[in-house]
């Protein structure tokens, strides 16, 4: 009896679950988007997905906001006021600017990663990280009214 009491509520539970996801806008994601969400928001309900002109937006229920352009690859990750997911930074960015990040102890801060095809912004809490992705350049703003700094690849 109890073990038929215990599959029963289990099986409510994956039911709930799969009842929250917003399946008609899952159903429309394009398979690169949706692993990309499957990887690195696995917890999150997909909330709505939209199509522009060349440019894909999934938006992640109280979470994040996901732009992708017209090849699947991602151009925005902004979390909304919540911090990026680890393993989509160590992944996804490169790899100087991940260990420059590491080294100043800020990849649990990051908010947002806007990617263009010559730089990188990165957001944190109260300040802006940019990254040359020719030279390998990443500059940080010294503050208000001041020149940004500069730190090369070599001094990284």
């Amino acid at each position: 009896m109890k073990r038929n009491a215990f599959s029963s509520v289990a099986l409510l539970i994956v039911l709930a679950f799969m009842g929250a996801c917003n399946s008609d806008a899952w159903d429309e994601l394009p398979s690169p988007i949706a692993n990309f969400i499957s990887q690195y928001f696995p917890f999150g309900e997909l909330e709505s997905y939209s199509e522009g002109d060349g440019y894909e937006i999934a938006k992640i229920k109280k979470g994040a906001t996901l732009t992708f352009d017209s090849d699947y690859e991602w151009t925005d990750v902004n979390g909304n006021g919540a911090v990026l997911p680890q393993q989509f930074l160590y992944d996804k960015l490169p790899e100087n600017l991940y260990r420059y990040l590491e080294s100043v102890e800020l990849q649990y801060s990051v908010y947002r990663v806007v990617r263009t095809s010559e730089l990188i912004t990165v957001d944190l809490l109260d300040t802006r990280i940019t990254y040359n992705q020719k030279t390998g350049v990443i500059s940080y703003p010294e503050g208000e009214g001041k020149t940004s700094s500069t730190i090369s690849e070599e001094e990284n």
